[in-house]
């Protein structure tokens, strides 16, 4: 069984590799990393394209959206999901 580890997240790019470390520490990787992004100013974004041609254990969702706070980030975060 797959689960879900979502990241809602906004100007947090800072924390992202400390974050992702710790997803490649895990010792399965049956798990899928859902970020919605929303509407970060901090280059967020540019963390996740170098993911794309990175070899990542697991399966990386980054969807990134127009800024309407936490809630409609951790919905959006749940229909990915």
């Amino acid at each position: 069984m797959k689960i879900t580890i979502f990241t809602p997240a906004y100007n947090r790019r800072h924390l992202l590799n400390r974050l992702f470390n710790s997803l490649l520490n895990q010792t399965s990787f049956d798990f899928e990393w859902v970020v919605v992004d929303d509407g970060s100013s901090d280059h967020t974004d540019e963390f996740f394209s170098e993911l794309k041609d990175a070899d990542v254990p697991f399966s990386v969702v980054y969807y990134k959206k127009e800024n309407g706070g936490k809630c409609s980030a951790i919905n959006k975060g749940v229909e990915l999901a």
